[in-house]
């Protein structure tokens, strides 16, 4: 897979969070339970972004928090990725 493909693939991974963290927050979920935990690792994990804490019980709105910083991090990688490639 190429890095444009890989990073494509890390951001719809982390899309999918947001989403899911989003429909929470909308159902009135405010801390993440385990259900909702084991979605989002499952989605960090095939997106190769293992968490490096567990994100049951924490709240929602810090975990998309969370997410939106790695979602920035990789969008600056990718932008790096295709300045040096051009």
């Amino acid at each position: 897979m190429s890095v444009n493909g890989a990073h494509k693939s890390r951001l719809a991974a982390l899309d999918l969070c947001l989403q899911l963290l989003e429909d929470a927050l909308a159902s009135g979920q405010v801390r993440v339970d385990a259900q909702l935990g084991s979605r989002l690792r499952l989605q960090l994990g095939l997106a190769g972004l293992i968490p490096d804490h567990r994100v049951e019980g924490r709240r929602t709105d810090r975990v998309l928090d969370d997410i939106f910083e790695l979602q920035a991090q990789l969008l600056g990688i990718y932008e790096e990725a295709e300045a040096t490639s051009v």
